[in-house]
């Protein structure tokens, strides 16, 4: 058991709950391009932003946008290549892509309880290692790319500009050993999305509701501020668009 949500955050993390959990397995980092390639390679899987010919993503000339050619395989638009990122983690995918890769892998997307268990463990941390932010136990906004904020700690603190490799932060694991839980890449979960789910939540394993129009997301990425990354923190988009800091991690059953 575990308490879920926050009294401290936005609306939609309230009220505050208990939720018991069955046991279950969470990658303990995000799906690496390489691994992702794997299954391309395997399937010929052609992602949601392949079929659209575009992904949304941050340029310097025009700011967040549909930018043509973007995909998993081209993060900055087609002049651009995975070269040097096979171990980061892989980006521009939706719900649909995250949930394909997990059932060919033989898993699942872990639910948004499994997944904020593993982030907060069981004694209620607002962080997974502690209750106050340090911008060294994670990859997440210190540089100025898209605005002028930088976290906490100042200007290139973490090291990376934008995704690092998973796994590059061991201080900043949980207790139960899951890493890049905050920053680096939002990871899409099975729920969808419901801001006044947690009234009436089950307290045994919930799911979240029957359906909705947007799935959620979880752990904020590396041009996310402190605040977006606590682990009670929700975000939410629709399941087939992807995005530039758009990634997850799997999840089964024993």
């Amino acid at each position: 058991e575990f308490q879920m949500g926050s009294e401290d955050g936005d609306s939609d993390e309230s009220p505050e709950h208990t939720v018991n959990l069955d046991a279950f397995w969470i990658d303990q980092t995000e799906i690496t391009n390489a691994m992702f390639t794997k299954f391309v390679a395997d399937t010929d899987y052609e992602t949601d932003a392949e079929n659209k010919g575009w992904s949304y993503a941050y340029l310097p000339e025009s700011g967040w946008d549909e930018v043509d050619g973007a995909d998993w395989k081209h993060p900055q638009g087609p002049s651009s290549d995975l070269e040097g990122l096979d171990d980061h983690p892989v980006v521009h995918v939706s719900w649909n892509d995250a949930q394909a890769y997990c059932e060919w892998a033989g898993k699942r997307l872990p639910t948004e309880a499994e997944w904020e268990k593993s982030a907060r463990s069981d004694d209620g941390r607002v962080y997974p290692w502690g209750d106050n932010f340090d911008c060294t136990k994670g990859n997440f906004d210190d540089e100025k790319i898209i605005d002028d904020y930088v976290v906490s700690g100042g200007e290139g603190c973490d090291g990376f500009n934008r995704t690092a490799p998973v796994g590059s932060y061991l201080d900043g694991a949980s207790l139960y050993g899951s890493l890049d839980m905050a920053g680096n890449v939002w990871e899409w979960v099975a729920d969808w999305y419901g801001e006044d789910y947690y009234e009436n939540s089950p307290s045994n394993n919930p799911e979240g509701p029957e359906a909705g129009h947007y799935r959620v997301l979880r752990g904020g990425s590396w041009s996310y501020i402190d605040r977006n990354l606590r682990s009670a923190y929700r975000n939410w988009y629709s399941p087939g668009s992807p995005g530039i800091n758009f990634g997850f991690r799997c999840a089964r059953s024993p």
